[in-house]
């Protein structure tokens, strides 16, 4: 007999068609009961379940915790959620059969692609908090006095970001997080913690903390800029689509855990643009006359593909909250409404445990307690839920985790 058996389950995709997006149309049979003879608020919910109907035909999402007790299979922290949107929907028939109305809907279905690691993402809506992007090389920043970019490039990935469903994003482009611009790399970070930031995650209070560094803005061609002969120079400004007004912009990207510090990804972005502004213009970093550059314009589209690549990567990622209080069965997480989370809704509890590594650096790990958290209420700023037991018998403090996949 198996007995005490557990297996965690970080996600299960089941998909009814394919792994791919795609568009397809689907018909769909909604229905409602008819109370106080109010046909109207009948049609609204018969609707509304044809397209919850129409939605899960296409695709749906199972995450859950299983456990195996004594022979007996208990899913626990199951959550489903349909990863496709509607679009062009009509009404195909409506038939009333005594007191309930059907109703017979046609959609476009539009499904969302799953992830990398098999996951399709959830519907909880996760905190990231976008650091300074400080310059490598600052003196190239002079041309055109663009070394607001170093804050302004965080504020334009928040307002972008904060688009998306499923994330809020906090500006804190004012927080320097890489002192050794040189060596902000993964590959020199062998624990995988940026070390500079734990001193942060406490203050920042996010799930995910994204940061980087700009590693160029210089001109392909500097001396297109200084030309002291007049004539070159009047030239140079006559061929203004020439490559030799092409300028550089390029810039490393992490994305780290906020609770442990650990490094989730790193990527690099690169673009170039013409610049063919005046030496002395002083245009700044993402106004008006710089965006009507074709060096702003590329950089405006660049900015565009990294918040697209972001939320893609944070949809694939759990959401987390942190535990701010328990009392006997009772805890409390940093998260509320603008979350997404429901009463009755369930996500597994880890400790946060805390230990030196061989190079004497603090490490952090998640440690699954096999305990779930069924959330009880839910208000603007935070969110309450039980656990099975008290909090203090399985050691559940503040600052350990709850998760869901």
């Amino acid at each position: 007999m198996l007995r005490h058996f557990q297996e965690y389950l970080l996600s299960l995709v089941l998909l009814l068609s394919s792994f791919h997006a795609y568009a397809t149309t689907v018909e769909a049979t909604g229905q409602a009961f008819i109370y106080n003879s109010d046909l109207t608020k009948a049609r609204e919910q018969a609707i509304s379940d044809a397209k919850q109907q129409a939605s899960l035909q296409a695709a749906a999402y199972i995450s859950s915790t299983q456990q195996l007790e004594d022979g007996i299979l208990e899913i626990d922290n199951m959550r489903i959620s349909t990863m496709s949107s509607l679009s062009n929907i009509e009404i195909l028939e409506e038939k009333l059969i005594g007191n309930k109305l059907h109703v017979r809907i046609r959609a476009d279905i539009d499904t969302k692609t799953t992830c990398s690691n098999g996951n399709s993402g959830n519907s909880f809506r996760k905190t990231i908090a976008i650091a300074a992007f400080p310059l490598e090389h600052p003196t190239q920043a002079n041309l055109g006095n663009i070394r607001n970019v170093e804050s302004g490039l965080a504020l334009q990935l928040t307002t972008r970001l904060n688009s998306y469903d499923g994330i809020s994003a906090l500006n804190a482009g004012n927080l320097l997080l890489h002192k050794q611009l040189g060596t902000a790399t993964s590959r020199q970070l062998d624990d995988g913690t940026l070390t500079t930031m734990m001193a942060y995650t406490q203050q920042l209070d996010s799930q995910f903390i994204v940061s980087g560094i700009i590693r160029d803005v210089s001109m392909n061609t500097p001396g297109t800029i200084n030309e002291k002969n007049w004539l070159i120079d009047t030239y140079n400004k006559l061929d203004y689509k020439s490559k030799k007004h092409l300028r550089n912009f390029s810039l490393d990207l992490f994305i780290h855990d906020g609770f442990s510090g650990t490094l989730l990804e790193q990527k690099h972005y690169a673009t170039q643009g013409r610049w063919n502004l005046a030496p002395t213009e002083k245009a700044g970093f993402a106004t008006p006359a710089f965006l009507n550059s074709d060096y702003g314009q590329n950089i405006n589209q660049l900015l565009d593909e990294i918040s697209h690549d972001l939320s893609q990567s944070l949809r694939c990622l759990p959401f987390s909250a942190r535990i701010t209080r328990t009392e006997e069965n009772s805890l409390w997480i940093n998260a509320g409404k603008q979350s997404g989370l429901k009463r009755g809704d369930k996500l597994t509890v880890y400790r946060k445990t805390m230990f030196y590594n061989q190079t004497s650096q603090t490490t952090t790990e998640l440690i699954n307690t096999r305990l779930t958290m069924i959330v009880d209420d839910v208000q603007a700023t935070t969110v309450k839920g039980h656990i099975n037991g008290s909090t203090a018998q399985h050691n559940i403090q503040p600052d350990d985790i709850v998760m869901f996949w």
